[in-house]
């Protein structure tokens, strides 16, 4: 699975069950936590730079939600609804008993996060929120609002990749590497 990146995401891979699925994270330094939580449709492959450079003073852990990464993907639409990520990250804070956390959120990982610092304030400490927001935009994009018609979203994200595959090009200023290309794209 890790052909083509492995350079560039050499981290130790761990798993939690949780609603009867498996989520990977890395968890890779020592210190307080810094919890890193992706948007969509990326996952922890997106925070690599960061995750190597500040493990060298704290403990980081990165999530892939279900669906992204290296997380089960599962068929039941209802497990991937805004409530149940919040749930699942929740339940990852309290299993490894993270305190004094400061939270990088993403995109969706941004709601999520702070969806899940809403349920357990006493363990927050920092947020360092990006491109992220809490209510649905009135304007969406064509190229994301097709994917939301019956069906087709379902080929064209799950069959083709389209999603993942105009994401590595919508969100970079310069074109990826192929390294870099061949991450974000290889669980999809």
């Amino acid at each position: 699975m890790r052909t083509g990146f492995a350079g560039q995401y050499p981290f130790d891979s761990h798993w939690f069950e949780t609603d009867g699925q498996i989520q990977h994270y890395i968890d890779e330094g020592e210190g307080l936590p810094l919890l890193m939580v992706h948007g969509n449709p990326t996952w922890s492959f997106a925070w690599r730079r960061l995750v190597s450079s500040l493990s060298q003073t704290f403990r980081v852990i990165a999530i892939d939600h279900l669906g992204c990464g290296f997380s089960s993907t599962p068929q039941d639409r209802d497990l991937y609804v805004l409530d149940g990520h919040i749930r699942r990250l929740q339940a990852l804070v309290t299993a490894l008993d993270l305190n004094q956390i400061t939270l990088f959120g993403h995109d969706w990982g941004g709601a999520i996060g702070m969806g899940c610092a809403g349920r357990l304030p006493e363990r927050f400490r920092r947020f360092v929120l990006m491109n992220t927001g809490a209510f649905r935009s009135q304007a969406i994009p064509l190229r994301i609002s097709v994917m939301r018609i019956p069906g087709l979203g379902v080929v064209g994200s799950r069959g083709l990749n389209l999603f993942a595959r105009a994401a590595v090009r919508m969100a970079a200023e310069r074109p990826l590497d192929a390294a870099a290309r061949a991450g974000f794209l290889a669980p999809y």
